[in-house]
């Protein structure tokens, strides 16, 4: 997976760069890899991983939503970055655009169906540690 992002809000631009720098890195997938050992079998980590490592594009949008308390959102292969709310660390924003990328490989719930969540509380508690790994990373 790769993001683009190709708009002019510096701290959006950052954040981008970072994820897909982080996509690529053998110490994120390490780090991804001892995450899936806790949720299932050793095997799916490479099937996981597999997923992650798409030629797919993923679009990065910058939007001004002042009523929406969301800082990131994703439609249809797209992520929205609300420049209103990304006023947290650079930190913090790349948990939650990590967060939205795992949203946006899932969107055809292919990883739900490899990981086998039983409930959507396993799986959001799941995407969260993903994109809580990214912070040691900044």
């Amino acid at each position: 997976m790769k993001l683009d992002y190709s708009g002019k809000h510096l701290k959006t631009y950052r954040i981008v760069e970072r994820a897909n720098q982080l996509l690529i890195s053998p110490f994120f997938k390490a780090e991804v890899n001892n995450l899936l050992a806790t949720y299932c079998k050793k095997e799916l980590s490479e099937e996981f991983l597999a997923i992650l490592e798409t030629e797919e594009r993923v679009l990065v949008k910058t939007t001004f939503s002042p009523f929406s308390k969301k800082k990131i959102f994703f439609k249809s292969n797209s992520l929205y970055v609300n420049t209103l709310r990304l006023k947290s660390s650079h930190r913090d924003a790349l948990a939650s655009l990590m967060h939205s990328v795992l949203n946006v490989a899932d969107e055809n719930h292919s990883i739900s169906k490899l990981l086998d969540f039983e409930n959507q509380r396993q799986k959001n508690h799941f995407f969260n540690k993903f994109g809580a790994i990214s912070k040691s990373y900044i």
